[in-house]
């Protein structure tokens, strides 16, 4: 079994993404750390052929869990987070395609005395943005936030301070999983694909089962990339004049979420990222 392995979740769409993800990852991957790639099952036979790539494996995603695609966003997250079932890896970092790294890293990034770090912070940066770009959105992306996670903290028994534990990449720890399904879905008689339509963020589900249960012991980390929910996030960032360096000195990578950044095929000459 391995200590930690890389594992990306994935789909034909976001092939070209995903090509860019693999690649900065063997540059930057300094201590060889495995990859793993999981494909909606029609895919398959695509990435197989089109992926030349030492890899660890590419495997179907009905061999993690066998579950119709009814909601796209929901079924991303069921697979991702349902990896314990495989018994193949203690930890792993959990990789969306519409991501790359930008500089190297090393297993000590993401595990200390072999305890994964836990992504776990308020969300302020985020916030603050949104707080003076209210007007650009129909919604309140903050009051969801605030509202999918006070859910999910009622129905574990906690109170206190909105945690987020994400964006992706995510460091999890099996032993978590494998305790928030025993002791939780399996004691309650709850089908997880059911708990992730009615309350869907296993990034909470994760952090907050994590606190409860105090399964393996935090240690706190900030996100490892830097993450452009939104295209006007993204110009902003641009206009104050950053480009790479000035991320990597507290960035790993970067996320350009594929919701709108296919069409921006000129931002790679543009900061050079």
């Amino acid at each position: 079994m391995e200590k930690l392995l890389l594992f990306i979740k994935t789909y034909r769409n976001d092939f070209e993404s995903c090509v860019k993800l693999i690649d900065s990852i063997h540059l930057f991957n300094k201590d060889n750390i495995k990859l793993l790639i999981s494909v909606n099952d029609e895919d398959h036979t695509f990435f197989k052929q089109n992926l030349q790539t030492d890899l660890f494996d590419i495997i179907k995603d009905s061999e993690i869990i066998d579950y119709e695609n009814k909601d796209p966003w929901q079924y991303q997250q069921i697979i991702k987070s349902q990896l314990h079932r495989l018994n193949i890896t203690e930890n792993y970092v959990c990789l969306d395609s519409d991501s790359y790294f930008i500089k190297d890293f090393y297993l000590s990034d993401f595990i200390q005395d072999d305890v994964p770090y836990t992504i776990i912070h308020q969300q302020k940066e985020m916030f603050s943005w949104l707080s003076i770009n209210r007007k650009h959105f129909k919604d309140d992306p903050k009051k969801y936030f605030e509202d999918i996670s006070g859910r999910i903290m009622d129905k574990v028994g906690r109170k206190g301070i909105c945690y987020d534990y994400g964006p992706s990449p995510t460091i999890w720890s099996n032993k978590v999983w494998k305790d928030f399904q025993e002791n939780y879905l399996d004691a309650n008689n709850i089908n997880y694909p059911d708990l992730i339509h009615e309350f869907p963020s296993e990034f909470t589900w994760y952090g907050e089962w994590l606190l409860k249960s105090r399964v393996i012991p935090l240690f706190p980390k900030e996100p490892l990339f830097k993450v452009f929910h939104y295209k006007k996030q993204f110009h902003d960032f641009i206009k104050e004049g950053h480009a790479r360096e000035s991320i990597k000195e507290n960035y790993l990578g970067v996320v350009l979420q594929s919701n709108w950044n296919r069409e921006q095929k000129w931002y790679q000459k543009k900061i050079k990222l």
